[in-house]
């Protein structure tokens, strides 16, 4: 009888500002928003480039208004978020994530938690950082660079729990 090893990987996570901004962007220009803001900012761009002269400089203020709103505002004030989120996260303990054959274990000082991989909403990579969604609001970041050469084998595992549908780029 052959037995079977019980894979765990376990990942002390405490989201930096950089990973929390880079999270906040993904979220705020993913899905609908994210349609939405490439048409206002790419239509702003296609009248201020074809027609600088024929607008008036009203319609010209409201062009550039629309574009620094988007490309530089909303990103600058998601930075500023992400800096009070990760002091707000320094008093406080790395969260240890555990995920084996039966789910997630969560652990941050003596609180602990399980989810059951069918609980878990979805998990997604994203650049450097693999994403849990453990509802559609919650959501724990885990910086590729802590994974080392257990990777690949903890990918592994998410693919043979979650299926395709709950699952992007792993």
């Amino acid at each position: 009888m052959e037995e079977r090893k019980e894979r765990s990987f376990s990942f002390a996570v405490k989201p930096t500002a950089s990973q929390l901004w880079r999270f906040s962007v993904h979220y705020a220009n993913s899905g609908f928003r994210g349609i939405v803001n490439l048409i206002l900012v790419g239509g702003s761009l296609l009248l201020l480039a074809g027609g600088w002269r024929s607008l008036e400089a009203l319609q010209r203020g409201l062009l550039v208004f629309i574009v620094l709103l988007f490309v530089v505002w909303q990103p600058a004030m998601l930075y500023l978020k992400s800096l009070r989120q990760a002091k707000e996260l320094e008093k406080h303990p790395a969260l240890e994530l555990t995920f084996h054959e039966e789910g997630v274990e969560i652990v941050r000082e003596d609180a602990r938690g399980h989810i059951a991989w069918e609980d878990i909403c979805r998990i997604e990579a994203v650049g450097s950082m693999i994403i849990v969604y453990s509802d559609p609001v919650h959501a724990s970041l885990i910086s590729r660079a802590i994974m080392g050469d257990e990777e690949e084998a903890f990918r592994q595992l998410i693919r043979e729990k979650l299926p395709r549908t709950r699952r992007k780029r792993i």
